[in-house]
């Protein structure tokens, strides 16, 4: 069963998210990739996400703003609106 989290949305450890990436693409627990992010390549990022117990696709709405590394939320950080960054950019 999916564990779910105050604002709503699913536990980040329960929920794998498809890494976009020009050599292939990789999945990875939300978990990882919240802690870890995009390393030396700052345009990989989130393409899809699933349930880890059922594979149920989901909305990438479940990976939260700053997390995304796509073009809103990279510019959301250059803004200095999401306060701490992530990743400690």
């Amino acid at each position: 069963m999916t564990r779910v989290e105050a604002d709503g949305l699913p536990d980040p450890a329960d929920v794998i998210v498809t890494i976009g990436h020009p050599s292939g693409d990789v999945d990875v627990p939300l978990s990882e990739w919240i802690s870890r992010g995009p390393g030396p390549r700052p345009l990989v990022r989130p393409v899809r996400a699933r349930r880890a117990d059922t594979g149920e696709a989901l909305p990438l709405a479940v990976i939260p703003v700053r997390y995304r590394n796509d073009a809103e939320s990279r510019a959301l950080i250059a803004a200095g609106s999401l306060d701490p960054p992530p990743w400690h950019r």
